[in-house]
């Protein structure tokens, strides 16, 4: 490979790990018709939509057509694209790395909506312990104090949160009494 070539792919492959815009480059229709006009052939045009290298950014649409202008050859593009789908080992441990921040991020994204779901089921347990009608009867029949009832509902609200309900906690049990009946 001529100097020039190669300092043209060493140029390309550090812009890329400066910037790192390996996806903005993909080859688009319009890309292809601009190439066709510079006069690549069929061939060369199929190489570059296989190419890695273009979407690894090591060499542009824009680039190849600035070679055209200057009558490079499509069997010198042709090895630079070669050059550019070649595995590379840091790329490829780059992509590595970045699948497995990818499932990284899905695994913590589905504990949360797992946890939303568990606190809003939380929060309907509790709403509707707090609403139970046979507890609202106990405490207008005098069964239970509303000052209890007031505690039961602070207690709940306090442990739907998350907060510190160590001041009711004495083995489980808030100390609410209900006064029972002989019927």
């Amino acid at each position: 490979m001529s100097r020039t070539i190669k300092h043209i792919v060493v140029v390309m492959v550090f812009w890329y790990l400066i910037v790192g815009l390996s996806s903005a480059f993909a080859v688009e229709p319009r890309d292809i018709v601009r190439l066709k006009q510079a006069g690549v052939s069929d061939s060369l045009l199929k190489e570059i939509i296989r190419s890695d290298a273009i979407a690894r950014a090591l060499i542009s649409v824009d680039e190849i057509l600035e070679m055209k202008e200057v009558n490079i050859g499509d069997d010198v593009i042709l090895t630079i694209l070669e050059q550019g789908s070649a595995p590379v080992p840091e790329l490829d441990r780059e992509d590595a790395a970045d699948r497995a921040l990818e499932r990284g991020i899905k695994r913590q994204e589905m504990r949360l909506e797992v946890q939303r779901k568990e606190f809003d089921i939380l929060v309907e347990y509790i709403s509707a312990l707090i609403g139970n009608p046979e507890i609202i009867k106990l405490v207008h029949e005098g069964k239970i104090a509303s000052a209890d009832y007031a505690r039961i509902v602070k207690y709940l609200k306090q442990y739907a949160r998350n907060e510190d309900t160590r001041e009711y906690d004495y083995g489980g049990d808030i100390n609410i009494d209900i006064k029972k009946t002989d019927k």
